[in-house]
């Protein structure tokens, strides 16, 4: 119901960005924070880096909601798409080059 009536209510609208937006890459900008500091993943800005990283999580989960029947295709995209991630990002892959 958020989803549809957010074009149409202001309000809704930034409701809908502060729960499904806002607060997942929050929750991740954290995450990276902690892998930075920990010395895991090169540094660079953690909410850049948690945009990078959930953007294309949520378009996968979108086409899940939308074609259900192409859940094989997102998982395998989805499995792609965290080991370049982390294969671009980790701190012990980059000192392999």
């Amino acid at each position: 119901m958020l989803t549809i009536e957010q074009f149409r209510s202001p309000e809704l609208s930034e409701m809908y960005t502060r729960r499904y937006v806002d607060r997942l890459v929050d929750y991740h900008v954290g995450i990276f924070e902690g892998l930075i500091n920990a010395g895991v993943i090169k540094e660079h800005d953690a909410k850049t880096l948690a945009m990078m990283y959930t953007s294309p999580v949520l378009l996968l989960i979108g086409i899940c909601d939308r074609q259900p029947e192409r859940e094989s295709e997102c998982l395998k995209r989805l499995d792609e798409h965290v080991r370049l991630f982390f294969g671009t990002y980790n701190v012990q892959e980059s000192n392999h080059e």
